[in-house]
């Protein structure tokens, strides 16, 4: 699974509005993707400034 990050946003909330599970939660310091994310990319698509970003997940100690 990846995570997505949000970075250059500018607040238009089409994220919010599109995100099937409500993961994407507003805050003082901007928008955070919560780990109600299930990795549909629905946010991703919607972004008109290509602010949302998909990083691997951090690997765990084995």
């Amino acid at each position: 699974m990846a995570v997505v990050t949000i970075g250059a946003c500018q607040g238009c909330g089409a994220c919010l509005l599109t995100c099937p599970v409500h993961a994407i939660r507003p805050t003082p310091a901007g928008l955070r993707v919560t780990d109600r994310c299930t990795g549909c990319l629905e946010c991703l698509e919607i972004c008109p400034v290509d602010a949302i970003r998909v990083a691997p997940e951090p690997r765990g100690e084995q």
